[in-house]
């Protein structure tokens, strides 16, 4: 899982760097990096067997979970930092996208951390 999570913030930390694909706004920009730099630093506690570093990465995917986007052009929540194929559910007053990637690899750290936790070191 480490290494899934290492890969997936280097790929967020590509676009925002502008390295990868389109630049990103200005505002959009600094909360993909603060979520690459998470997962990243997330990754490599986690290289090292870390704990903390698998809370970092379930922080990291639940970030990335779900995007909300009202009609009526107001605020709006989307962070989608690494890689995203999407579940879009149109309402009449906004459309909801949940990041399915994120939702199994979030399940999968999940796993891994119930794992871990119950096991004594």
């Amino acid at each position: 899982m480490a290494r899934v999570l290492l890969l997936n913030s280097a790929l967020a930390l590509g676009v925002v760097l502008g390295l990868l694909g389109a630049p990103l706004a200005d505002d959009a920009r600094y909360v993909v990096f603060g979520a690459a730099l998470r997962g990243f630093l997330s990754a490599v506690f986690s290289l090292k067997r870390s704990v903390i570093g698998l809370w970092g990465g379930a922080l990291y995917y639940a970030l990335q979970l779900a995007s909300y986007y009202p009609a009526d052009g107001s605020w709006h929540f989307s962070v989608k930092a690494g890689l995203s194929i999407g579940l879009v559910m149109h309402f009449h007053s906004a459309v909801l996208v949940l990041n399915m990637v994120a939702a199994a690899l979030l399940a999968a750290t999940c796993a891994v951390l119930a794992w871990r936790v119950k096991l004594p070191n």
